[in-house]
């Protein structure tokens, strides 16, 4: 149960910055047609971009939503590299070293200014879509998780089986 604690806000983090990366330098030729169908859609195409694709954006609600992550970039890379540089000193220090206390507020701090940079850019991009798309989102989502699921189960089944 720990360790799903510890996945799900770094899945939810690293969502954000996929959708940032993607959103930035989109493919020529999916940023006009969209994912072919059956693709599989892997690293800057998955989590968060993966359900903005599937939300039949406009053109224009493209380019909106491209604004927003181009204006949160300088912060994202910034929260990026100050939790990078946080979590390499957490792992070097002792416990018992004076300055760890230390350490592991900056990383608290760090880790909300990320929960935070991300609501506030999920509430942005929210405020693009239109209600029929807002109303779609947790539906996506939770088909999205049985996906998931299944395919963990199959894989958890294979394995177990052997």
């Amino acid at each position: 149960m720990r360790y799903v604690r510890q996945l799900v806000p770094a899945a939810l983090v690293a969502a954000m910055f996929a959708t940032a990366a993607y959103a930035e330098n989109p493919p020529a030729t999916e940023a006009a047609a969209g994912p072919a169908a059956g693709a599989h859609l892997h690293g800057r195409h998955a989590a968060f971009g993966h359900v903005l694709h599937q939300l039949n954006l406009t053109p224009e609600q493209k380019t909106q939503i491209q604004s927003i992550l181009a204006q949160a970039k300088p912060q994202l890379q910034a929260l990026r590299s100050n939790s990078r540089s946080n979590h390499e000193q957490l792992a070097t220090v002792s416990p018992n070293d004076p300055g760890y206390a230390a350490l592991v507020a900056s990383e608290q701090s760090a880790a909300a200014a990320r929960v935070k940079m991300r609501a506030d850019l999920w509430g942005q991009i929210y405020a693009v879509l239109t209600p029929a798309q807002q109303a779609a989102v947790p539906g996506i989502v939770a088909a999205e998780k049985a996906k998931w699921a299944a395919r963990r189960a199959a894989w958890q089944q294979q394995h177990t089986a052997s």
